[in-house]
């Protein structure tokens, strides 16, 4: 097993366990000094920054970037090798939610078809863009249910594509389920919606970080995902890759998009660049100071050892939970299991805030889950501690019957 913890700054209080990288990855101890970069280089160059700053983030300090140039730069140097895609695929975004807008806006994905394929775990901001642009566009949004296990039917997946299909978007880690879809059945899905001239989209938001993510073995067209959460990015930090040759014009594309952003054209011309199309306004260039601190981290220590890592702590604390006679509600099976073990447990948001109080940090959703993820900075005796915490409180269902002004004040994000 891996022990990062000193390459992030520990929660507070010190004793406390830290279980939900699938919302918001520790802090990197080198945060704070590329912050003061960020303030040092806005004093000392100001609107010059914009051309030309001190090479922060590459191996090779004389590599020329400048503000202008630092997304598509960090997706050459980090994000790509975090994807195991090639240069020049690759481009940060402000978030997933204005990477779909993009793609949705862009005519060339429904020249032949308007069906879009989602599946019952498809993140809802993914679910409503495509729902919102329906109405705009003429496309037709199509869900596929569940199976019976409450997990992506494959077969079904695969049965309703056809000639009308213009994408598939797929989570590759489902929020609620924690099911990683294999690089088997992506393939797949990517072969046969390709027959019919559709694209294959992947959702990677809970998988970025976490697990040796391949594109070109999946087959994706286009694989969205973010930074905030295992690869410690925080928000502002989200990515996408565009496959090789695929030639899109997002109708949303922004000034940073445009061919010659300095002619202060009337007519908009798309640039050469098709990632740099994905761009919208002036970017926000403070969140890319210490977008990839964290992906260092994982970079180094290599992406394979850090899912070795992730199997072998939710090995143990799926084995101690189901000890206890706790319910599992994600994959058991090693292929199909992701970094978010999620439990069915009754009045899962009242058990989440008695564990934080005893500095246990899960979350929970919909009232029913509870959701964690030992991860590189938990050692296996923080494992184990968390683990018999929730099973002890289940087991006396003491929690269940707390007064409310006993618990800690409820806030949206848990």
């Amino acid at each position: 097993m891996l022990d990062l913890r000193t390459a992030y700054l520990a929660p507070e209080p010190p004793d406390a366990i830290e279980l939900r990288a699938f919302t918001h990855g520790l802090m990197p101890r080198t945060v704070p000094a590329m912050m003061q970069r960020f303030v040092a280089d806005w004093q000392r160059h100001g609107v010059d920054a914009w051309n030309r700053v001190p090479n922060h983030w590459g191996p090779d300090p004389d590599a020329p970037v400048g503000w202008w140039t630092l997304p598509v730069y960090l997706g050459d140097h980090f994000i790509a090798p975090l994807l195991g895609a090639p240069p020049g695929t690759c481009v940060m975004q402000p978030n997933v939610h204005w990477t779909l807008q993009c793609l949705l806006s862009a005519p060339e994905p429904f020249a032949a078809g308007a069906e879009v394929i989602l599946t019952d775990d498809a993140f809802p901001s993914v679910r409503h863009s495509v729902q919102q642009w329906a109405s705009l566009v003429g496309l037709r949004p199509r869900t596929v249910p569940a199976g019976p296990d409450g997990f992506v039917d494959r077969k079904a997946v695969l049965a309703a594509i056809g000639p009308e299909t213009a994408l598939v978007v797929l989570s590759h880690v489902g929020f609620t389920t924690g099911e990683l879809l294999p690089e088997a059945f992506l393939r797949a899905v990517a072969d046969r919606v390709h027959r019919h001239g559709g694209l294959l989209v992947v959702d990677g938001y809970h998988a970025t970080g976490s697990y040796p993510v391949r594109v070109d073995a999946i087959g994706a067209d286009v694989y969205v995902g973010g930074l905030l959460k295992e690869a410690s990015g925080s928000s502002g930090n989200a990515f996408v890759y565009l496959r090789p040759g695929l030639r899109l014009k997002p109708r949303l594309t922004g000034w940073f998009g445009e061919a010659d952003p300095f002619a202060f054209a009337p007519t908009p011309r798309p640039h050469p660049d098709v990632r740099r199309r994905f761009l919208g306004g002036t970017t926000a260039v403070a969140p890319l100071y210490h977008a990839v601190e964290g992906v260092r981290v994982l970079l180094a220590a290599g992406l394979d050892a850090v899912r070795a890592d992730s199997l072998a702590k939710t090995d143990r604390a799926i084995a101690c939970l189901e000890a206890a006679g706790l319910r599992l509600r994600s994959p058991r099976e090693a292929e199909r299991r992701s970094a978010m073990i999620v439990l069915e447990v009754p009045a899962a948001d009242r058990l989440c805030a008695v564990l934080k109080q005893q500095h246990i940090y899960t979350d929970s959703r919909q009232g029913r889950y509870l959701r964690l993820a030992p991860f590189v900075w938990n050692s296996p005796d923080e494992v184990e501690r968390a683990c018999r915490a929730i099973s002890e409180a289940v087991a006396t269902g003491r929690y269940l019957h707390l007064p409310a002004d006993a618990l800690p004040a409820p806030g949206p994000v848990t």
